[in-house]
């Protein structure tokens, strides 16, 4: 089953037909017929009226693996976008959907000088595909505007091996740092703690079970949760713009049992340098 998948893809075009897909999803709110969102099958091709993130869970319940991952033309500007497609946000929270080796179309240059937390630092090894490579899909199959379509790339992407770092900093307490994303491990976890900035999405994550806002709580908060629900595997997304000393501090001084193991996610490459400097010590 070979599979594309569109965000923010608009209405469909006569050319996806001619396409070299088992299926393609095309998800759009411009395909919302209903207050719930609306499917719309035909053929090959699957359009789903929901907004993108809202969409993973519609997929991964489909069991929907993604080979071709594609967004362009997001409308972030004039389509009632409100979050970056490409962001670390985004594709952390899609890469439960995304086959270890899947290809990436995308233009970085859509994104200009606005802040919308676009780096493709995530843990995946990039290769740049050209026109003779028989995996090459054009970008102009998907959008007609110059400003989506020049300067994109269709990368191929290759999952990193996670490679666990373990550092001792409690003996109540396992603390891991681990290169990958927090949802892959979502069902392991027993509470998941995360910081994202603003981008008109964070209340999708709110409502999502097991999550605690790291933007509404103190470090003793988190603590006091874990200790009063029993909480032994708690996971983080990087909080606090990198300054880790005040979490640091208070888990050496911590006698309780909870929570027993910490692990610490990040997409970005370096990110958890106190920590990892904490490790080498």
């Amino acid at each position: 089953m070979k599979t594309l998948a569109y965000f923010a893809s608009g209405d469909v075009r006569k050319e996806y037909n001619n396409l070299d897909f088992d299926k393609i999803y095309l998800i759009d709110k411009c395909f919302n017929k209903g207050t719930n969102g609306r499917i719309i099958s035909k053929g090959k091709i699957t359009c789903i009226g929901m907004d993108c993130l809202e969409s993973i869970k519609f997929l991964a319940k489909e069991n929907v693996k993604i080979d071709y991952f594609v967004s362009l033309n997001e409308g972030l500007w004039e389509g009632g976008g409100s979050y970056a497609i490409n962001s670390d946000i985004f594709l952390g929270y899609a890469m439960t959907l995304l086959n270890n080796c899947y290809i990436h179309i995308m233009n970085m240059s859509y994104y200009g000088t606005r802040e919308y937390h676009v780096s493709m630092d995530i843990p995946y090894d990039m290769i740049e595909i050209k026109e003779d490579d028989d995996r090459y899909l054009n970008p102009s199959i998907f959008s007609d505007y110059d400003f989506a379509v020049n300067g994109a790339k269709v990368l191929q992407m290759s999952k990193l091996i996670s490679k666990n770092h373990e550092i001792s900093i409690n003996q109540n307490t396992i603390i891991k740092i681990i290169h990958d994303s927090i949802w892959n491990y979502y069902e392991y976890l027993e509470t998941i703690a995360i910081s994202f900035s603003q981008q008109d999405q964070l209340d999708f994550f709110d409502k999502i079970p097991k999550v605690l806002n790291l933007n509404k709580m103190q470090t003793d908060d988190v603590f006091n949760y874990c200790e009063s629900h029993k909480i032994e595997k708690i996971g983080f997304t990087p909080w606090g713009k990198g300054n880790y000393k005040n979490f640091i501090n208070k888990l050496k001084e911590r006698e309780s049992d909870y929570p027993r193991e910490i692990s610490l996610f990040h997409l970005n490459k370096n990110d958890y340098q106190e920590f990892k400097k904490w490790g080498k010590q």
